[in-house]
C-alpha cells in the first residue's frame, strides 16, 4: 500500500538545530580553553616582566613609570579617536566633566608610582605575594565607604591572605630585606582601591565606554605622575635631587633604547644591587616585552570575561601566584633566588586564602550547602591584586557583575 506523504519531519530540523548548537558550544569551549592557557602564559609573563624590566632600568624608576603610563594613553586613544569620530562613543560621554577622571587619575598615579618603585627594589617572589594585599585592603575600604557586602568565606579568605603576607614579611621585618618598600607595596593598594570606590560613588550606574574611561584616567595619571616625580626621586636608592631629575629622566629614556649613561667606580660585584647602567640589550627587550604582554593580558581578560566566566579568570589569576614564585627560582632567571621556608609557607597560606576567597562560596552553593545572595558590589570592588592592570580590570569585573544580574544566569557567571 502506498504511504501518504505527510510533509517534512519537524524532528529533523530540531536535531539539526541541536547539532549546530552543540558544534557552536564545542567551538566556544575550545576557544575558552585556548584563551585560558594563553591567559596563564601571558599573565605569568606579565608578572615576570613587571619585575625584569626594572633590573636594567634600576637607576630610572621614574622614567619607567612615565613610559608605561604614556604607553597606556597611546593605546587607549588609538581606540578613542576613531570611535569618537564615527559616533560609536555617544556625545554625552564625550561632553562629561573631566573632574572624576582627574581624581581617579591622581589616585592611580600615586598607586602606580609606589608600585613601580617597590617593584624596582623588591625581589620578584615577594612582589607577587605582596600584590595579593589588594584583597583585604579593598574589602576594608569598600566595606566602610560603600557598605559593600561580603560573605563569611570572603572574610575568611581575606584573613588567611593577610596571615600569609605576614608570614612572608617576617624575615624582611627582622632585618632580612627592605621593610620600607614592602610597606610601600602594601600601602599602594589604598589609593588603588580608593580610585575604584570613587568611581562607584561619582559615576554610579552611568554607562561609559571602558576604553574612553580608562584613556582619560590614564591622561591624568600621566600628568600627576610628572608632578610626583620630584618626591619619588628623593625616595629612590640612591636619591635623585631636583637639579638632577631632568637629566635622570632623560638618561632613563636613553637606557630604554640601550644606551648607558651612568658609570660607577665602586661596582665591586659583592651584591646584586647595580650602580652602573647595564641597559643593552636587556632594557629595550624587557621593557618592550612587558608593554606587549601587558596589552595582550588585558585583551585576554576582556575575551574571557565577555565569552567565559569571572570564575575562569579568578582560576587563572590564582594559579599565576605559585607559578610566578617558582619562575623566579629558575637558574636562567635574572636575579633568581631560592625560596625561603617562610616564602613557601606564606605562598601555601596565601593560595589557600585565595581559593577560599574566590571559589569556596560558589563551590558550596553548587553542592547545595549555601544559598546564593546578591554580592555584585563585592565582586566589582574585589580586585585580584594586579596593580598595573587595575584600571581596565576593575571596570570589566564590574561589567561582569552587572551582566550576571541582568541576564540572571545564576552560578555560571557567564556574561553578555
Amino acid at each position: 500500500m502506498k504511504e501518504e506523504f505527510l510533509g517534512p519531519r519537524g524532528d529533523f530540523a530540531e536535531d539539526d538545530e541541536k547539532s549546530e548548537d552543540a558544534l557552536k558550544k564545542a567551538a566556544k569551549d575550545r576557544m575558552l580553553l585556548i584563551s585560558f592557557c594563553l591567559m596563564l602564559v601571558v599573565g605569568l609573563m606579565n608578572k615576570i616582566f613587571n619585575k625584569l624590566m626594572t633590573i636594567p632600568m634600576y637607576n630610572y624608576p621614574n622614567t619607567l613609570n612615565l613610559l608605561t603610563t604614556f604607553w597606556f594613553v597611546i593605546l587607549c586613544f588609538c581606540y578613542i579617536i576613531p570611535m569618537a569620530r564615527s559616533g560609536k562613543i555617544p556625545q554625552d560621554q564625550l561632553d562629561m566633566p573631566r573632574k572624576p577622571f582627574a581624581i581617579m587619575g591622581g589616585l592611580d598615579a600615586l598607586a602606580g608610582i609606589m608600585q613601580i618603585f617597590a617593584a624596582t627594589y623588591l625581589p620578584g617572589p615577594l612582589l607577587i605575594l605582596l600584590q595579593q594585599a589588594a584583597i583585604p585592603v579593598s574589602m576594608v575600604i569598600s566595606r566602610y565607604l560603600l557598605n559593600a557586602q561580603y560573605n563569611k568565606y570572603q572574610y575568611l579568605g581575606a584573613f588567611i591572605v593577610a596571615a600569609g603576607i605576614a608570614v612572608v614579611l617576617a624575615p624582611t621585618m627582622n632585618g632580612g630585606g627592605s621593610p620600607l618598600w614592602a610597606i610601600v607595596m602594601i600601602v599602594s593598594c589604598v589609593p588603588m582601591t580608593l580610585s575604584s570606590v570613587y568611581k562607584e560613588i561619582a559615576l554610579g550606574a552611568q554607562e561609559l565606554d571602558p576604553m574612553y574611561l580608562n584613556g582619560w584616567i590614564a591622561v591624568f595619571q600621566f600628568l600627576f605622575s610628572l608632578a610626583l616625580c620630584l618626591p619619588a626621586a628623593m625616595a629612590s636608592e640612591p636619591p635623585v635631587y631636583p637639579a638632577d631629575l631632568p637629566e635622570n629622566i632623560g638618561n632613563g629614556f636613553k637606557c630604554y633604547v640601550g644606551e648607558n649613561s651612568k658609570v660607577c667606580a665602586d661596582d665591586d660585584g659583592d651584591d646584586d644591587t647595580p650602580c652602573s647602567d647595564e641597559c643593552y640589550p636587556t632594557a629595550p627587550i624587557f621593557v618592550t616585552v612587558y608593554l606587549f604582554v601587558n596589552f595582550m593580558y588585558n585583551v585576554l581578560i576582556l575575551f574571557i570575561l565577555k565569552y567565559g566566566s569571572a570564575n575562569l579568570l579568578w582560576l587563572a589569576m590564582t594559579l599565576m601566584v605559585p607559578l610566578g614564585n617558582v619562575a623566579f627560582t629558575l637558574d636562567f632567571m635574572p636575579q633568581h633566588s631560592s625560596l625561603l621556608p617562610t616564602d613557601i609557607i606564606g605562598l601555601v597560606v596565601i593560595c589557600v586564602g585565595l581559593g577560599c576567597y574566590r571559589f569556596l562560596y560558589d563551590a558550596l552553593i553548587a553542592q547545595g550547602c549555601e544559598k546564593k545572595v546578591d554580592d555584585k558590589r563585592a565582586l566589582s570592588l574585589s580586585l585580584p591584586g594586579e596593580g598595573d592592570d587595575k584600571r581596565l580590570l576593575s571596570k570589566l569585573m564590574e561589567d561582569s557583575a552587572n551582566a550576571d544580574e541582568r541576564l540572571n544566569l545564576g552560578n555560571d557567571g557567564v556574561i553578555q
